[in-house]
């Protein structure tokens, strides 16, 4: 019988690239044979890291999960503007504008905090019950509110004339894509997120999580 089938626990599991939240939790509910399975919040298909996911009881305290704070490390790279403000959108706009260490040292200040933050068309925000994502790909006009987030620190830890690394600690709803893109306007340079690896959801950190071939393979 499997060990956890039967149990009301989150587990800490690490999401790998090209692979949605929602195929993750299905994969999940397969191999635990868990009665009820969710997560405490999407990460988009090419980004990895923390994906906590609820088993049976443990679902009915997803909101919390959802609500808590979230840590990432997120890659900008430099040059490009793309459509869906990641690596798997469409180029827009070029430059060959590249930002100075200080430059994004000083701008970042202006990011920490409670901050008003637009999300990306291509995300999976709903408009009129359809997914904002879903309009934005048959080119349907339409807008997107935006929302107040906090930003509990940004940190810039590396950049070059290719690519910067940042780390950032933010409230639910904050929108990495989003503020990747801010952080570029702020700066009048092309960027997009070419990579992201959610480090942290409130006490599930990424030095503990369970690869979907441990809980596979494992023994418990």
């Amino acid at each position: 019988m499997n060990y956890f089938h039967n149990k009301d626990i989150w587990l800490n599991i690490y999401k790998p690239p090209l692979i949605t939240s929602a195929r993750v939790v299905s994969i999940v509910k397969r191999l635990t044979k868990a009665k009820k399975v969710g997560h405490g919040g999407t990460l988009d298909p090419f980004a990895t890291g923390v994906l906590p996911i609820a088993l049976n009881k443990a679902t009915k305290t997803s909101q919390e999960m959802m609500n808590a704070t979230k840590k990432y490390i997120f890659k900008i790279k430099w040059g490009e503007f793309r459509d869906t403000d990641d690596i798997e959108g469409v180029v827009t706009e070029r430059s060959e504008a590249r930002p100075s260490s200080n430059d994004l040292i000083c701008s970042a200040l202006s990011f920490v905090g409670q901050i008003e933050q637009t999300p990306s068309k291509f995300s999976a925000i709903k408009i009129d019950g359809q997914r904002a994502y879903e309009l934005a790909r048959k080119n349907i006009d339409f807008s997107i509110p935006s929302r107040i987030v906090n930003i509990y620190s940004l940190n810039i830890l590396f950049n070059s004339k290719d690519y910067a690394l940042f780390e950032v600690e933010c409230s639910k709803g904050t929108y990495i894509r989003s503020l990747a893109r801010d952080i570029c306007l702020k700066n009048n340079v092309c960027g997009y997120v070419s990579c992201l690896k959610r480090t942290r959801v409130g006490k599930f950190d990424i030095d503990a999580t369970i690869s979907l071939d441990l809980l596979k393979y494992g023994h418990y």
